[in-house]
């Protein structure tokens, strides 16, 4: 007998979305097959699995079924630090959860503040200026520049339109942040180099996955080099992704060592994957950091890697389990309850 899991997680990817609404509003939401697969995946592992969706209704769901530790998924409702609501939930009711913390969740969704976090460990990250609504940008940025929504993730907001290489199209990107999303617009240097992705498992021994690169080459030639929410549900063919990258050793090693301290810098647990852009000296920049990764099968950028890695998605999902039960001490524990 495994574990009682509660599988916290919010759906609804496949909803409509309102006229006053951007077509993407619920890029970051999780279809029903993602809920299933994880859910097979721990009880294939011997583990009772308790799932509940992350409303207003969680609370109680939680009183009454008690779970020795939550997987989280839940990406929140409403809010620019939504994705910490429910992790400062479980802790006020002291249940364990996988994944990043409440601070760490907050800081990664909101992208200026990273960034400033980075700034001051030194991390590479492109120069950028955060644009309110109501207020027009002010500095000297170089051109080509990209705007995207200061709070989003799942590449919401982001286009081939994002590119800007003028003053009137910086401003008419930037009013539709304002407009669609009702958030800052964050303007940053445009970094024309190669782009990866750094998937990393566990806490004091890191694992990384096999990298990917974008190949952008793939991709019509007017949709140019972004990593755009059309090119995350149209390009799904392995032709648009390299993995692993091919890279150097040394390569490698200072991508995944950017992306290592960008995670510790926020103080990301148990998963992430981290996006890097190389600058014109060839200097991984880190775009920004996810601690809350998709888990679609075949689809998302971590289970790719794990696959490429030859790593059964049960693992995954397993892997990330018990890096945060050695975090809290209930890895034995749980072991000796796998084969009782």
């Amino acid at each position: 007998m495994g574990l009682t899991i509660g599988l916290l997680y919010n759906l609804g990817k496949d909803e409509a979305p309102r006229d006053d609404e951007p077509p993407d509003i619920h890029a970051e939401l999780d279809r029903e097959e993602t809920i299933c697969a994880v859910t097979e995946a721990l009880r294939s592992y011997g583990h009772h699995v308790v799932c509940i969706e992350a409303n207003e209704h969680a609370w109680g769901q939680l009183l009454q079924s008690r779970p020795d530790i939550v997987f989280n998924l839940a990406e929140g409702l409403r809010g620019e630090s939504r994705e910490s609501h429910f992790p400062a939930l479980l802790e006020m009711l002291g249940i364990p959860y996988t994944g990043s913390g409440v601070l760490a969740l907050a800081l990664s969704l909101d992208k200026p503040m990273a960034k400033r976090v980075f700034l001051a460990e030194g991390i590479p990250t492109p120069a950028f200026e955060v644009v309110p609504p109501g207020a027009a940008p002010v500095s000297a940025l170089r051109y080509p520049l990209f705007v995207k929504p200061a709070h989003e993730g799942s590449s919401m907001g982001i286009g081939p339109e994002s590119v800007v290489r003028d003053p009137c199209a910086l401003g008419q990107a930037i009013a539709h942040i304002h407009r669609w999303y009702r958030q800052p617009a964050l303007v940053e240097e445009f970094l024309q180099g190669r782009e990866f992705t750094v998937g990393i498992l566990g806490n004091t021994e890191p694992c990384f996955l096999p990298i990917i690169e974008l190949n952008f080459e793939a991709c019509p030639p007017e949709h140019g080099r972004v990593y755009s929410y059309q090119f995350k549900q149209e390009w799904d063919d392995w032709r648009y992704y390299r993995c692993p990258a091919p890279l150097s050793a040394e390569e490698t090693a200072l991508l995944q060592a950017t992306a290592l301290r960008a995670c510790r810098a926020l103080g990301c647990l148990d998963v992430a994957r981290v996006d890097l852009r190389l600058d014109d000296e060839g200097v991984p920049n880190v775009l920004e950091v996810n601690p809350l990764p998709g888990m679609t099968p075949g689809f998302s950028d971590l289970p790719r890697m794990a696959e490429v890695a030859g790593m059964a998605y049960a693992e995954l999902v397993n892997r990330i389990l018990e890096a945060a039960l050695e975090r809290y001490g209930m890895l034995p524990a749980a072991r000796s309850l796998q084969t009782a």
